[in-house]
């Protein structure tokens, strides 16, 4: 193994994946009340309920992405130890920290011409970020070269797919992903939406349902598109709602009994704009590609 892989926080797989498989982990940052915190800290979990908890009293809450000199900081120590980078970056259509990596690896590149540096823009987020990260790994360990991983990553990232509801939609609204109009509507009609990431790489709604578990029920069916050909797992991630998590990865285990399914707490950086509440089902599909 002659790479290093290099991603993003909000990959959301936790601490002791990042450690058990040699990642390099840019950290983004959460900022609730005025106070800064680091999204990944290695060696520490991080206190979800305390995050969530403070979400819910609707304490301010913002999120800073990663800078090109805190990519630089990262990466040119594994190119000077004779290594090259590959980075899997979070999607550009919701944060600028992939263009701020990209920028600090391209005058890598003209430093270390003999290096091999390459970067993906998956265009996925939390788990769905994680999947590819995981499946990078795998090949990693496969003996796969850098340029086998980029370009496979390249080939399948729009196969990622991610379907979500919120309970909130407050946070969605501060986060100017949902108008003010709309988020009143809908909270006052109990009305739930269901979205998905786009081939953009940013939030489109796909749905509406009444009230909160037919919201689960729907996000739970959406696993049907699943293909474990591409990848064995699906994963459910939540905003510190541990028994709807469990309610929906229930049902998806009872119609996929093929597929192993794992749960997730939600990354703060992406917790602070989708809310306590969300709850997603992420996989990989060969059958249905991301609606526009």
């Amino acid at each position: 193994m002659n790479f290093e892989i290099v991603v993003d926080s909000c990959f959301n797989l936790g601490n002791a994946y990042a450690e058990k498989h040699n990642l390099n982990v840019l950290s983004l940052a959460y900022i609730v009340d005025g106070e800064e915190y680091a999204g990944y800290t290695k060696g520490q979990d991080l206190d979800y309920a305390a995050f969530y908890g403070r979400l819910r009293e609707k304490a301010p809450a913002s999120t800073a992405q990663i800078t090109s000199v805190q990519a630089d900081e990262m990466c040119r120590p594994i190119l000077e130890s004779g290594k090259d980078v590959l980075y899997i970056g979070f999607s550009s259509g919701l944060s600028g920290t992939f263009a701020a990596v990209r920028t600090a690896l391209e005058e890598l590149k003209t430093e270390f011409p003999d290096r091999k540096i390459y970067y993906v823009d998956t265009l996925t987020v939390t788990v769905g970020l994680g999947i590819m990260t995981e499946c990078a790994v795998n090949m990693r360990d496969e003996g796969k070269t850098i340029e086998e991983v980029h370009t496979w990553l390249e080939d399948n990232k729009q196969k990622v797919l991610h379907f979500f509801t919120v309970d909130d939609l407050f946070h969605l609204k501060r986060g100017g992903r949902l108008s003010a109009t709309k988020a009143l509507m809908g909270t006052a009609l109990n009305v739930k939406p269901t979205l998905m990431v786009n081939p953009e790489g940013k939030l489109s709604p796909v749905g509406k349902a009444k009230g909160r578990k037919k919201a689960l029920d729907t996000v739970a069916e959406a696993a049907q598109y699943a293909d474990a050909n591409l990848f064995g797992k699906i994963f459910v991630v939540h905003g510190d709602v541990a028994e709807d998590a469990e309610y929906v990865a229930k049902a998806v285990r009872a119609a996929h009994p093929a597929f192993t399914v794992e749960t997730f707490q939600l990354d703060p950086v992406i917790g602070v704009h989708a809310g306590p509440g969300v709850i997603a089902v992420v996989m990989m599909s060969s059958t249905k590609q991301r609606d526009s």
